[in-house]
């Protein structure tokens, strides 16, 4: 986390110093449809006892700081920062299971805070709009609450990590601009293990449709 912090700092002191960037502020609400393939490896033993996919769709609001420039033929580039001021609940999950003669659920939830977004987009104006494609790399700080029949129940924290790629098209409105970018979001692997050794996985992706409103300065 810090490191991505200094290097979000140091990003943000060249633009300023640079006159050629123009700096863009704004907020954005995404819909998020979040598919999750949950897999259990009981006892640990690199073989996967079951699999369950799950998807929910959320809407999450975020806020960004970019910095743009033009480029030779008309292209223009920015990079960007992509804040969720907020803590969500990425994904949960439960399941039925009988162990010893009791039958119960097993549950999971995996909570994620301080998600950031570091993207840079590259693109042109067609017909008075601002068309680009966008590539970013996104980290988080997850916790995870797991709750067993079969064992004690067991929360953690973990890193959250993946990448983003998008289209977009952009529209000067007035004293403003307006945004809509579709992106596909693919975070690696988390993993967490029960007091019982079920090491329990989920690998998430996400289709988002992000509708922005900025200012330029």
């Amino acid at each position: 986390m810090k490191k991505i912090l200094i290097a979000i700092l140091g990003l943000s002191l060249f633009c300023f110093s640079a006159n050629a960037f123009e700096r863009k502020i704004g907020f954005s609400a995404s819909m998020a449809m979040l598919d999750t393939t949950v897999t259990d490896d009981i006892d640990s033993n690199g073989s996967i006892d079951t699999t369950k996919d799950i998807s929910n769709d959320v809407i999450i609001p975020s806020l960004f700081l970019e910095f743009a420039t033009d480029l030779p033929n008309g292209a223009k580039a920015s990079f960007g920062v992509d804040y969720i001021p907020m803590s969500a609940e990425l994904e949960s999950r439960s399941t039925t299971q009988s162990s010893d003669g009791t039958s119960g659920t097993n549950s999971g939830t995996l909570d994620a805070s301080n998600h950031i977004t570091a993207y840079a987009t590259l693109g042109g104006d067609v017909a008075g709009n601002h068309v680009f494609a966008l590539a970013g790399m996104m980290y988080a700080e997850g916790e995870y609450d797991l709750k067993s029949v079969s064992s004690t129940n067991r929360t953690g924290d973990v890193i959250i990590q993946g990448t983003k790629l998008g289209i977009g098209i952009e529209r000067d409105m007035g004293e403003g601009f307006m945004r809509v970018v579709l992106s596909d979001n693919d975070y690696d692997p988390v993993s967490a293990t029960t007091s019982n050794a079920t090491k329990v996985t989920a690998d998430i992706d996400s289709t988002n449709l992000t509708v922005s409103f900025g200012r330029s300065f």
